[in-house]
């Protein structure tokens, strides 16, 4: 048993070892609106990719990786199975483009709140990412993970 502990330790950290994560913030949203956002940097620092398959946190029904794409001359928002951080490089989530959407606020978020967003990769590697919660536009540069 402590080798499968130990294992799984070694397994879940591999992905800390290669992946930080820069600014992450939940977007503020008015009392009421159901669902919103998550922003943020992964930076790769190993030689190679590393795949965000999901994420999931407490203070919302579901998580989904979203990104919004050009169809018919018109913005959509699809969602995406998964989102690649190339080997060597950062992903940025931003508005207007890859995003983390969150459905189904559970209690109205509140400016500076600290919300866990567990991040999920590929290899079954899990990382827990505190992000603050702020108004659309705010400067968060100093938040790091």
């Amino acid at each position: 048993m402590k080798g499968l502990v130990a294992l799984l330790l070694l397994f879940s950290s591999a992905v800390f070892a290669q992946v930080e994560v820069n600014t992450p913030i939940v977007r503020l949203l008015p009392p009421g609106v159901p669902n919103t956002a998550a922003y943020m940097q992964l930076v790769n620092t190993a030689s190679q990719d590393v795949e965000l398959v999901g994420a999931k946190t407490d203070v919302v029904e579901r998580v989904e990786i979203h990104d919004h794409q050009m169809y018919d001359g018109m913005m959509k928002m699809v969602q995406q199975q998964s989102a690649t951080v190339p080997a060597d490089s950062t992903l940025t989530f931003k508005p207007g483009g890859l995003h983390l959407m969150m459905f189904g606020v559970k209690k109205p978020l509140e400016k500076n709140q600290h919300v866990t967003i567990t991040l999920l990769f590929a290899d079954g590697s899990e990382m827990e990412v505190d992000a603050v919660v702020t108004e659309p536009g705010a400067d968060n540069s100093h938040q790091h993970h």
